[in-house]
């Protein structure tokens, strides 16, 4: 709250000679944001009050046109194509997780996200489809690079901000581009840029949603709010169930359903609604299972009545067990190429977190014989 009580702040804004009037607007712009449950900010400098930075160093930010305070990298996908990861500087890290702990972290997304939402889970994603006759996956493609700077400053304006403060915390949420890519240049352009708000904090193009800042994954739930709901309501249409885990869409639906001809011509429904939000599909990634084949829901088997482990998980969890109880741990990090043993242990607990999640009787039992086999070794059991 902007004062524990309206009078105090009357009588604080009174005593500094302020206006009546612009102190029943600050109230008045306070009561908005706070009945939507979240903190009242007035302006960059009470937000950079109430986060305790520099206001200098939140102007930086906010103005900052070529995207500096991100460092670069990338991580291998599944594909074996790379990821790109930018990760903000610690300071601006710190303001951005103080955004994502008090203002996003309460928003309310739709029902069919599943991924970054407090108490859903894989599990709770392919549950969904267990069962299923006919299965539909799709890819976004470049899904946080799609999402644009407009589009966040939707959200705060939504949870009540005035157009400047949510102007000047989207920027601090979005990387600027330099160089947008050719398919994109259009689309983040700004037309007259030299007219365009404050001097200050002119750009050429509008930024975008980087991966690997904290309020990324909580903004692409609240952004694709209207995009989950459009294809929800696409789904049921046709009697589908759908999810959406981050950029992976699925949808499933029983065996007599529909046919190949009518799936091929959902893939074209689906493409059109993807392009109306803003988003493209990843052409690559189109899959259509029929009835009978076997159908893998972020990693999970769904096709008969239960959860269950692909094969090919239970394979690599029982052989990193068992060579570790037959030739060391360090023996076995270094055949397998990990770069620590203590990384190959964290790895190998990891999977059998997962896999108890869905088959504790297949994960307990090596997950006892892990844990004899570490003591051998004097290790601390970490799993």
């Amino acid at each position: 709250m902007i004062g524990a009580s309206p009078h105090t702040y009357r009588q604080a804004g009174q005593a500094a000679g302020r206006a009546s009037a612009l102190v029943e607007a600050a109230l008045n712009q306070a009561t908005v944001v706070e009945q939507n449950r979240a903190p009242a900010i007035l302006t960059l400098m009470h937000l950079a009050f109430r986060m305790g930075v520099a206001h200098k160093y939140l102007r930086a930010l906010v103005a900052d046109a070529k995207g500096e305070h991100y460092r670069d990298f990338t991580i291998a996908k599944r594909s074996g194509a790379r990821r790109r990861i930018a990760v903000p500087e610690p300071g601006l890290m710190a303001i951005q997780r103080w955004i994502a702990r008090e203002i996003l972290n309460t928003r309310p997304i739709h029902d069919s996200a599943y991924a970054y939402a407090a108490g859903k889970s894989i599990r709770d994603c392919a549950e969904r489809h267990v069962g299923a006759g006919w299965l539909l996956k799709f890819d976004i493609h470049d899904f946080f690079e799609s999402i644009p700077e407009k589009s966040v400053y939707r959200v705060f304006r939504a949870i009540g901000y005035q157009p400047l403060v949510s102007f000047e915390l989207a920027r601090l949420c979005t990387r600027p581009w330099v160089l947008p890519p050719i398919a994109r240049i259009e689309t983040r352009l700004v037309r007259n840029s030299y007219k365009r708000g404050i001097e200050f904090y002119r750009r050429s193009y509008t930024g975008y949603v980087p991966q690997g800042a904290p309020t990324s994954p909580m903004l692409s739930n609240l952004v694709c709010v209207r995009l989950d709901a459009a294809l929800s309501g696409f789904a049921a249409t046709h009697n589908l169930a759908y999810t959406r885990y981050s950029d992976d869409l699925t949808f499933s639906g029983g065996a007599g359903s529909f046919d190949r001809a009518k799936a091929v011509g959902m893939v074209d429904d689906v493409r059109r609604i993807l392009a109306t939000h803003g988003f493209r599909l990843h052409e690559q990634k189109i899959s259509i299972v029929p009835p009978g084949a076997r159908k893998v829901v972020l990693g999970l088997l769904v096709d008969r009545g239960r959860l269950r482990l692909q094969r090919e998980l239970r394979s690599r969890i029982a052989d990193h067990v068992r060579g570790i109880e037959t030739f060391g741990i360090a023996s076995h990090a270094k055949a397998r190429t990990f770069v620590s043993p203590t990384g190959m242990i964290n790895h190998i607990a990891g999977l059998l977190r997962f896999a108890r999640h869905i088959d504790a009787g297949f994960a307990d039992p090596l997950r006892e014989r892990l844990e004899a086999a570490l003591v051998r070794e004097n290790w601390t059991p970490s799993v």
